[in-house]
């Protein structure tokens, strides 16, 4: 390709092209691959919270059964009820379009880490921090099937990235951006209470933003006026819009608006989980978690370029501000404070009031996508100093080799990305007996494809002529979903024929029998299914003798 050619090309195609390209990539392989998810523990009773909700409102508000669905009441159901509604009139399974949904606002959340990336970085930046997070496993193996989650992140980055916008406005933003930033801080307050944060966020910018003009002018009155004009134009259209958004979601919330969502902020500071939760190997109460919990189970959960560009980042931070001009640039520094607020606050605050947590980092899923940016944002300093080096080729090389290994990983992961650990930990087989791996049941649907196939080649014609029995360890739905009509499940571990376990709290070590086939990652069990058809026969045959 002569010169002329490629910067025509160059010109043409830009890295908003290839962020566009990249989306465009992420939807094909959510459209081929979102059948392939399986039903993760919490969904089945999120789908009934979804019908529950529709029924309140198609019953003209008399309808409250949402309310006997466990502890679901104290979340908004934006996202459960969409999927409801769609359930009746998609042409694919319950859980199917579920899915699909799910990761389809996944995709939002990828192209909201763009937008912020780009803001922040320019539009190299943008497309390396979606990439980052389309590339982390974490966010994509569980924008399939994490109803609440994923669509909060999505929300929680949108909210971040108009904030910014936000910022370079002060002291009068566009009510427009207020209106904006109200939609995402609604969507978010649909799907949690947590969504509260960004409100923290907005006082946070306000304040970083006032003591940056006192320092300017040296006055206090024009600094506090600054901020008040900020503060009207911006925080009173975000109300103003997130709360009806956050209401017309959460029918528990209308029944008291003012207090309800207090209730549900405190009952979820200290939620309770009766349970011990694995870490380093141990089984540890949920209540008396070390503080290294929660930041561990992030490192280990990052892909190893972006954690070491998110090392670096603060550092790639401050170097610039050694020189004087830097300090000029006011929205760009507070943008870069509110990135990495969002990224520490979250946690430190977790950890100072011992949260109770569960599951790894799930529940802190939103912080993903500001740190693919913050990673991107060094990723671009890096760049450009490496555009300077004559020995740059082998660093593209490398950077390609690793990019390569990375998807590669994914790819043997698949569908059970989520299970992702990094290289430090000695990746996903190192992790097993260490740390949480297929938790929430994705790999049921594999397992009981499995079984249905062992029977069918046992008993070929006469298959659909026997009905076997099923014990499933944890979730019964997310095996039960997949059963052809003559499995039936039962809650009876001890008699059943057959069943399918998982190896949280060793549940797949816990009944006797012939192991009959295994789900297995990179080297790493996640499930089994056990044919215990001996064993009952020679139970059966022991009682027999012994009655005679």
């Amino acid at each position: 390709m002569s010169a002329m050619r490629l910067a025509r090309w160059r010109a043409r195609f830009g890295w908003d092209e290839l962020a566009l390209a990249l989306f465009a990539v992420l939807l094909v392989l959510v459209l081929v691959t979102f059948t392939d998810y399986g039903v993760t523990w919490d969904e089945d009773a999120q789908n009934w919270y979804g019908v529950a909700v529709l029924n309140y409102y198609l019953s003209g508000f008399t309808d409250h059964s949402y309310m006997r669905l466990y502890d679901l009441f104290y979340y908004g159901s934006i996202f459960d009820t969409v999927a409801a509604a769609l359930n009746h009139v998609s042409p694919f399974g319950t859980f199917e379009t579920r899915h699909l949904l799910n990761a389809l606002i996944g995709i939002v959340g990828i192209v909201g880490t763009w937008k912020l990336g780009r803001g922040l970085g320019g539009p190299r930046a943008g497309f390396v921090a979606a990439l980052f997070l389309a590339l982390t496993p974490n966010y994509y193996g569980q924008m399939f099937n994490n109803p609440k989650d994923v669509p909060f992140a999505a929300s929680m980055v949108w909210a971040l990235y108009y904030l910014v916008c936000a910022i370079r406005q002060l002291p009068r933003p566009d009510w427009r951006l207020g209106v904006k930033l109200g939609l995402a801080a609604g969507f978010a307050l649909a799907v949690r209470v947590g969504g509260l944060l960004i409100f923290g966020y907005i006082g946070v910018a306000l304040l970083g933003f006032g003591l940056w003009r006192l320092a300017e002018n040296r006055r206090v009155a024009p600094a506090l006026g600054e901020c008040w004009a900020g503060g009207w134009r911006l925080v009173l259209p975000a109300i103003a819009v997130a709360y009806p958004v956050m209401l017309l979601f959460w029918p528990w919330a209308q029944q008291s608006p003012l207090i309800n969502p207090v209730r549900a902020l405190l009952y979820f500071s200290h939620e309770i989980f009766p349970y011990g939760t694995l870490f380093d190997g141990h089984y540890i109460p949920a209540a008396d978690l070390p503080w290294t919990y929660l930041p561990t189970y992030i490192v280990l959960a990052l892909p190893e370029l972006v954690l070491l560009l998110l090392a670096a980042a603060p550092v790639v931070a401050l170097v610039p501000l050694r020189r004087a001009d830097a300090w000029r640039d006011r929205a760009r520094i507070l943008g870069l404070f509110m990135l990495g607020f969002a990224i520490i606050f979250p946690v430190a605050y977790a950890i100072a009031i011992q949260a109770v947590l569960f599951d790894g980092m799930r529940h802190f899923i939103f912080v993903l996508p500001p740190i693919a940016v913050a990673a991107a944002l060094a990723a671009e300093q890096a760049l450009a100093a490496l555009a300077r080096q004559p020995w740059r080729p082998w660093i593209y090389g490398a950077l390609a080799l690793y990019g390569a290994y990375h998807v590669a990983v994914m790819a043997m992961l698949h569908p059970d990305e989520y299970v992702y650990y990094n290289a430090f930990v000695g990746g996903t087989r190192g992790a097993q007996g260490l740390f949480k791996l297929d938790y929430w049941a994705n790999s049921y649907a594999e397992d009981v494809s499995a079984l249905e196939n062992y029977l069918r080649a046992e008993y070929g014609d006469d298959f659909m002529d026997h009905d076997f029995t099923v014990f499933v360890c944890g979730p019964p739905e997310s095996a039960a979903y997949y059963f052809p009509p003559n499995f039936i499940f039962t809650p009876d571990r001890a008699n059943a024929e057959f069943v399918i376990a998982f190896t949280k709290d060793a549940c797949n070590e816990s009944v006797a029998g012939r192991t009959i086939y295994r789900v297995t990652r990179l080297g790493t069990l996640l499930s089994v299914v056990i044919d215990r058809r001996a064993v009952l026969a020679h139970g059966a045959h022991a009682a027999a003798v012994a009655a005679r």
